[in-house]
Parts: C-alpha cells; sequence; structure tokens
C-alpha cells in the first residue's frame, strides 16, 4: 500500500525486475481491494497489535523471557534461553531465532492470534522456565 503515489509509480517494473509478476494479478488483487474498501485491514492490524502488546505484557511475568524492545506492532521481540526455546518448539511453538541478535527470538501476531494463543503461550513458557 502506497500513501505516496510517486513511491509507487515504478511498482510494477520494480516487481516484475524481482519476478514477482503475477500473470493473474487481478485475481490476486480482489480481495485486497475489499480489505481496503471496508477498512479490514485497520482492524486486522489494530487486533494483531493487541495481541503483540498482550503477549510482550505477558513474557515479562516470566522469569527466563526478557523483552529486548518495546512492543510497537504485531511482533515481540524477547531473549528467551536455548533449552526453553527448545521445549517450547516440542510443544508446537513456532518462532524465528537470530531476528535482530543471535539471542534474539521473533514472536509474530497475526489476525487470527486469539487471547487464548497468547496465554497458552506464556503459560507454557513459565511451565517449562520452572
Amino acid at each position: 500500500m502506497f500513501f505516496d503515489r510517486d513511491l509507487a509509480r515504478d511498482f510494477d517494473y520494480r516487481c516484475k525486475q524481482g519476478g514477482q509478476l503475477a500473470s493473474k494479478m487481478r485475481f490476486l488483487s480482489a480481495p485486497w481491494v475489499g480489505m481496503l474498501q471496508d477498512g479490514a485491514w485497520l482492524r486486522h492490524a489494530r487486533h494483531a497489535n493487541a495481541m503483540a502488546k498482550r503477549l510482550g505484557a505477558g513474557l515479562k511475568t516470566v522469569s527466563s523471557a526478557s523483552i529486548s524492545f518495546p512492543v510497537q506492532s504485531n511482533t515481540v521481540l524477547a531473549k528467551i534461553p536455548g533449552p526453553v526455546e527448545a521445549k517450547l518448539r516440542e510443544r508446537g511453538w513456532q518462532f524465528f531465532t537470530g531476528a535482530i541478535t543471535p539471542e534474539d527470538s521473533r514472536f509474530m501476531c497475526s489476525w487470527d492470534t486469539t487471547p487464548e494463543d497468547v496465554d497458552a503461550l506464556v503459560a507454557d513458557l513459565r511451565e517449562i522456565s520452572s
């Protein structure tokens, strides 16, 4: 999404050069048009950001986790000891480690992240850490 039309001027060319040309782009665009028209994108973004704030607050209550940066979007970056990370992954949690520094783990919240998902992750982390 471009708020400055000048930045969008050569976007189609840059997409083509980057190999991101879909032959039927109109089919990919239709859902986006709907999301933009009724404000769904903003509702989804607000929800994802709220879930990240909830996760950040929950992680602050777990002694083995420390938040690396203030939570300002749908991303939470935290330092979690390697053995604890491994046990979280064994329980099915998916996250990326090494996002900013080798010890940072990146947790992403999305439009479909539920409060129950966040609370379950924090509960598992607390249980593993004790």
